[in-house]
C-alpha cells in the first residue's frame, strides 16, 4: 500500500472511534462472552476468503513452536483485554471508557523500554502526560466524588 501511513492510522482511529457505538449497542441485548464469541468467529470466517486468495497460505510452513506462541500471546491477551473492555463498557458509557482503554500507548511505552530496549524521547514523555492529563480531564468528577 503506498498510502500515508499517518493518513492510515488516521482512518483506523475514525474506524476505531466509531466501533465503541455499536458495541454499547449490542451490550444492551447480549452479553459481553457472546458477543465477543460471534465476534471473532464472524471475523475469522472473513478472514479466510482473504487468506486463501491473497496465497498466505504458503506462509504456512514457517510456523514453527516460537512463531506460534509470538502469534498466540498478543491474540490471547487482545481476547482478553477486549473480554474486559466489553464489561467495563457494558456497566459505564462510551465516551468514559473509550478514552480510558486509550492510555494503552503509556503502557506500550514502558513495555518497549523494557523488552525492546526502545528509547524514552522527549516527545514520548510529554506525550505521555499529555495521555494521563487528557483520562484524568475526562474522568475528574470520578475521582472526586464522594
Amino acid at each position: 500500500m503506498n498510502i500515508n501511513p499517518n493518513l492510515l492510522a488516521l482512518i483506523v482511529a475514525a474506524l476505531w472511534g466509531l466501533a465503541p457505538i455499536f458495541e454499547k449497542i449490542s451490550l444492551q441485548s447480549m452479553n459481553p462472552l457472546f458477543i465477543l464469541s460471534i465476534r471473532f468467529f464472524l471475523v475469522a470466517a472473513l478472514l479466510v476468503p482473504f487468506f486463501i486468495s491473497t496465497n498466505q497460505v504458503m506462509f504456512l510452513p514457517e510456523l514453527n513452536f516460537k512463531n506460534i506462541l509470538i502469534i498466540l500471546i498478543p491474540g490471547l491477551l487482545a481476547v482478553l483485554g477486549i473480554f474486559l473492555y466489553f464489561n467495563a463498557l457494558s456497566d459505564s458509557t462510551a465516551s468514559k471508557i473509550v478514552p480510558l482503554t486509550a492510555v494503552y500507548p503509556l503502557f506500550t511505552c514502558f513495555y518497549a523500554y523494557i523488552f525492546l530496549k526502545e528509547d524514552f524521547s522527549i516527545e514520548k514523555i510529554i506525550g505521555t502526560i499529555l495521555i494521563v492529563a487528557g483520562v484524568f480531564i475526562l474522568n475528574y468528577k470520578d475521582y472526586f466524588q464522594s
